[in-house]
C-alpha cells in the first residue's frame, strides 16, 4: 500500500479505483452494524474495533490515526452511505492537515465541504458505543433529541461544564433541531398557545426567567462553536425567528426582541460585533429580519460609546492590513449603528427653516447664503477645539483639587477622539498638561495627573501617525508629541515594531524611538531576553545609534547570539558606542580570533565587523587583537587587520 493519501486529486485515474475499493470494504463492515455507522477507536498509531486494536505496523493507519489523535478525536464514524468522493475529500483533509498546509479542525473542513458520511467526536469510542452518540437517521430520531436538548436548555440549575458540552455537541451534530427549538421557544415567550406536550416530555408554559436562561445558554454555546460553523447555524436561527410570511421591514415582536437579547447577554463588545458579521451575511427577508433585531440590541449597547470606537479600529487595520473585505464589513456595521442612533437634530432643522423664510419666490436659494468668514468659527468642530483648550488653560491655572480632578477627567474623556480624527496639536496640548499637573500640585493632584498619563492609549496614537493620509505637518507634529511622553511612547512603539511587517513602517518606528534617545533605553533592555531574531537585530541597532552605555552588556551577550546577523549587528553597536569596557573588548577580540576548522563564509562580515569595532574603541588590548588577527586564516580577515593597523600607526 503506498502513500495515496498525499496524491490526492478529484478523478484521478489510479486512486479514484483504490477509494472505490475502500469505500465498498468499509460500506459493507458499516452495513453488518446496527446503527449502520462503523465505529473506530482512534489510538495514537492505531485504530480499535470493538475490542482488538488494528493497523499499528501499517503506514497509512499510522499516518492518519496520528493526524486524528493530536486533534483530539477519539471516535471516528463512517455510514453505510458513505461516497467515494466523501472519502477523498476525508484523505485529502488527514493529507493537508499532516502537512501544516491547513490548521483548522478536521471536524469544521468535513462540515464546510458536506460530508454527511463521515463523523468526528472527542467522546471516548467506548462511551460512544454504550450511548450511541452518532447516527445516520437524525430526522427520525430528531424528535427525543428535541425533547432532550430542551431540557437540558430549560434545566433550572446553573450550567456545569458537561450541559455546555452537551449543547454543543447536538447543535454541532444535528443543527436541524435549531429551528425546531427556536419555534417553541418564540411561541412561549409570546405567551401563545403552547406546543402539545406529551406525557414525560418538558412543558410547553415555560416562565420568562427560565427562558432567559435557556437563551443565554444557547448564546454561550453558539459563541463557542468555529466560525463557519456558528454561521450555518445562525442561517437556521432565521426560520425559527422569522415566520414564513414576516416581512423583513414588518415590526419587530417584543418576544423575538428578548429572546436574541438574552443570548446576547453573556457577549463582550468584541464577540456581539463578530455576531453582526456573521448576521450580515445571511441573504434573504429571515436574515435581515434578524440584522434589525440585533441592530436593535446593539443601539442598546452602544450607550456608553463603546463598539463604535472599537469598529473604527478594526477598519483601520484591516485596510493597513490590506483586507479590504473585513474592512468593508466593518465599515457597513458602522454605518448601521450610526443610521440608527442619528435623531433629528433641532438646530439643523430651525437653519433649514430660517433659510427658507429668508428666500422669496422670485430670488435664488443661494443669494442670501452665509458668509464663510462668519460660520466657520461657529462650526462644531471649532467650538469644540476651543472648548477643550479652555480646560487645558483652567487645568494649568487651577490649584483647587476638586476642580483640578474634574477638569483632568473631562480632558481624559476627550483624548480618544483626538486621536481617531488626528488632531495632534490640540492632543500635544492635553497631553502636556497632564504631564505639567503630574510634576506639580498636591499629591491627590499629581497622582490623578499621573494616572491620566497612563490611561492613554500611546499605541493609538502611534497607528495614528503611521496611518495614510495625512500630511506631512500632521506626521512632524505626531512625532513630537511622541517624543516629548519618554518611556510611555517607547512601550508603545517597541510594541508596534514587534509586530510590523511592512519594511517601510519599521524604518517609521525605528526613527520616532531613536527621537526618544536614553528615555527609551529601558523599554529596550526590558525587551532584549526571549525575542526573535529579528527583533533583536532592531534592538541591537537601537542601542548602538543611541549609544547609551547600559547598552553595553546586553550587547556582549548578543555576541553568542546563534543568529549571525543578530552578532553582526551587536558588534557594530559595540562599535558606535566605543566605550573602552573590559569585557566588550574581550567579546570582540574573540569573535575576531574564532576560527573553527570548518568556518562559514557566513561568518566573516562579523569577524571584519569586529576588527572594525575594536579599531574605533581603541586601546592596547584591542591592538593586540589586531595585530593577531593578522595571523587568520581566512584572507579577507587578514588583509582588514593589516589595513586598519596601518591606519592606526599613521594617525
Amino acid at each position: 500500500m503506498h502513500h495515496w493519501t498525499g496524491l490526492y486529486a478529484p478523478g484521478h485515474p489510479i486512486l479514484a479505483g483504490r477509494i472505490d475499493a475502500l469505500r465498498g470494504s468499509l460500506s459493507g463492515e458499516a452495513r453488518r452494524e446496527p446503527s449502520r455507522i462503523l465505529l473506530l477507536g482512534i489510538a495514537r498509531d492505531r485504530v480499535l474495533f470493538r475490542d482488538r486494536f488494528f493497523g499499528g505496523h501499517h503506514p497509512l493507519v499510522s499516518n492518519f490515526t496520528e493526524v486524528l489523535y493530536r486533534r483530539h478525536v477519539a471516535t471516528l464514524g463512517i455510514a453505510e452511505d458513505v461516497t467515494a468522493g466523501e472519502l477523498a475529500v476525508f484523505f485529502r483533509c488527514l493529507h493537508d492537515l499532516r502537512s501544516g498546509k491547513v490548521d483548522v479542525p478536521p471536524e469544521e473542513i468535513l462540515f464546510r465541504e458536506g460530508i454527511r458520511g463521515i463523523r468526528l467526536s472527542p467522546v471516548d469510542y467506548k462511551e460512544v458505543l454504550s450511548r450511541g452518540i452518532l447516527a445516520t437517521e437524525a430526522p427520525a430520531r430528531s424528535e427525543p433529541r428535541q425533547e432532550a436538548l430542551w431540557r437540558t436548555l430549560l434545566s433550572a440549575h446553573l450550567p456545569t461544564g458537561d450541559d455546555e458540552r452537551k449543547i454543543v455537541e447536538e447543535l454541532a451534530a444535528f443543527p436541524e433541531l435549531l429551528p425546531l427549538i427556536m419555534k417553541r421557544a418564540v411561541a412561549a415567550a409570546a405567551g401563545g398557545l403552547a406546543p402539545p406536550s406529551p406525557a414525560g416530555r418538558a412543558p410547553g408554559f415555560i416562565e420568562p426567567d427560565v427562558l432567559r436562561r435557556m437563551f443565554r445558554r444557547l448564546g454561550l454555546a453558539l459563541k463557542a462553536l468555529p466560525p463557519m460553523r456558528r454561521k450555518d447555524l445562525l442561517a437556521l436561527l432565521v426560520e425559527g425567528v422569522a415566520p414564513p410570511g414576516a416581512e423583513a421591514e414588518s415590526p419587530v415582536p417584543e418576544a423575538t426582541l428578548a429572546i436574541a437579547r438574552s443570548m446576547a447577554e453573556e457577549y463582550s463588545d468584541r464577540e456581539f460585533l463578530e455576531l453582526l458579521a456573521s448576521l450580515l451575511s445571511l441573504e434573504g427577508k429571515g436574515g435581515k429580519r434578524l440584522l434589525r433585531i440585533f441592530e436593535i440590541l446593539a443601539s442598546e449597547r452602544d450607550v456608553r460609546g463603546s463598539l463604535l470606537p472599537l469598529l473604527r479600529t478594526w477598519n483601520r487595520e484591516n485596510l493597513r492590513k490590506k483586507k479590504y473585505f473585513a474592512a468593508k464589513t466593518w465599515e457597513t456595521i458602522e454605518r448601521l449603528l450610526v443610521d440608527r442612533e442619528e435623531k433629528p437634530n433641532i438646530e439643523e432643522d430651525h437653519a433649514v427653516f430660517l433659510e427658507r423664510l429668508s428666500t422669496s419666490p422670485g430670488k435664488e436659494a443661494g443669494e442670501h447664503a452665509p458668509c464663510p468668514e462668519f460660520t466657520t468659527p461657529f462650526a462644531e468642530e471649532a467650538i469644540r477645539w476651543r472648548g477643550l483648550a479652555v480646560l487645558v488653560e483652567l487645568l494649568l491655572s487651577e490649584k483647587r483639587d476638586p476642580d483640578s480632578l474634574d477638569l483632568l477627567a473631562a480632558l481624559e474623556e476627550a483624548v480618544p477622539r483626538l486621536i481617531d480624527e488626528r488632531d495632534f496639536e490640540l492632543l500635544d496640548r492635553v497631553l502636556v498638561s497632564f504631564l505639567d499637573a503630574s510634576e506639580s500640585g498636591t499629591p491627590a493632584r499629581r497622582a490623578a495627573a499621573d494616572d491620566a498619563l497612563r490611561s492613554v492609549d500611546f499605541l493609538r496614537i502611534v497607528d495614528a501617525v503611521l496611518a495614510s493620509p495625512g500630511t506631512q505637518g500632521e506626521e512632524k507634529v505626531g512625532s513630537a508629541l511622541l517624543s516629548k511622553h519618554g518611556a510611555l511612547a517607547a512601550e508603545a512603539l517597541l510594541e508596534k515594531l514587534q509586530v510590523e511587517e511592512g519594511a517601510g513602517r519599521r524604518k517609521i518606528l525605528l526613527s520616532l524611538i531613536l527621537r526618544l534617545g536614553e528615555k527609551a533605553v529601558p523599554s529596550i533592555l526590558s525587551r532584549i531576553e526571549g525575542e526573535r531574531w529579528f527583533f533583536l537585530r532592531n534592538l541591537c541597532f537601537l542601542l548602538g545609534e543611541i549609544g547609551a552605555p547600559a547598552g553595553v552588556p546586553p550587547l556582549v551577550g548578543m555576541l553568542a547570539a546563534r543568529e549571525p546577523k543578530v552578532r553582526r549587528e551587536a558588534v557594530q553597536a559595540l562599535g558606535k558606542i566605543r566605550i573602552p569596557d573590559p569585557d566588550a573588548v574581550a567579546a570582540l577580540g574573540r569573535t575576531l580570533l574564532h576560527e573553527p576548522f570548518f568556518s562559514s563564509s557566513r561568518e566573516d562580515p562579523v569577524r571584519i565587523d569586529a576588527a572594525i569595532a575594536l579599531t574605533r574603541i581603541g586601546g592596547t588590548e584591542a591592538a593586540a587583537f589586531l595585530h593577531i588577527g593578522k595571523s587568520s586564516r581566512k584572507k579577507a580577515v587578514r588583509e582588514q587587520c593589516e589595513a586598519l593597523l596601518r591606519t592606526r600607526e599613521t594617525e
